[in-house]
């Protein structure tokens, strides 16, 4: 996996889900072939923004524009969506009823829903998001609502010791 892609992966796990950070590193961990022990888990802990510096936001939508103009990874990877034309196949939330049936899929049954909106997503510039700034709105979004991100996390990195947290 690349390493904008493990990056991608990290923003919407910690920042956009608003779920632990650990869960993606330990994920990351027993999956990666390329795994090592502290690209992974610091790579993780910076993404969360647990290391006080910049915190990467990326905006997916933008992301998969950017980096995959034609939708040749999303029409492999997603076969269900091989049908849809390039201008919609980064957003298929947007397509109507009519185009759904046109392109041959059902979102919600052959292909799933968004579990959330995609961060940085303006509909005023059609989710293109703010350039260098990983899609940011404003900058109260940086935070969001995880309890598990912040000073208190700071606080407790104790809890990386191992038996300390479970995943199961």
């Amino acid at each position: 996996m690349s390493n904008r892609g493990r990056q991608n992966v990290a923003s919407f796990l910690a920042l956009d889900m608003n779920l632990d950070w650990r869960y993606g590193a330990d994920h990351f961990e027993q999956h990666l072939l390329d795994y090592d022990v502290y690209a992974n888990w610091g790579n993780w802990c910076a993404a969360a923004g647990m290391t006080g510096g910049r915190v990467n936001r990326f905006n997916i939508v933008k992301q998969s524009k950017d980096y995959d103009k034609e939708g040749d990874y999303v029409r492999h990877w997603c076969p269900e969506l091989a049908n849809i034309p390039t201008k919609s196949i980064h957003e298929p939330f947007k397509l109507t009823q009519f185009q759904q049936a046109e392109y041959g899929v059902r979102l919600g049954v052959d292909y799933p829903n968004p579990i959330v909106r995609p961060s940085g997503y303006n509909t005023k510039n059609d989710g293109r998001g703010g350039g260098g700034r990983g899609g940011y709105q404003n900058k109260k979004q940086r935070g969001g609502n995880n309890p598990n991100r912040g000073r208190n996390q700071r606080k407790d990195m104790s809890s990386l010791k191992q038996g300390s947290y479970n995943f199961e």
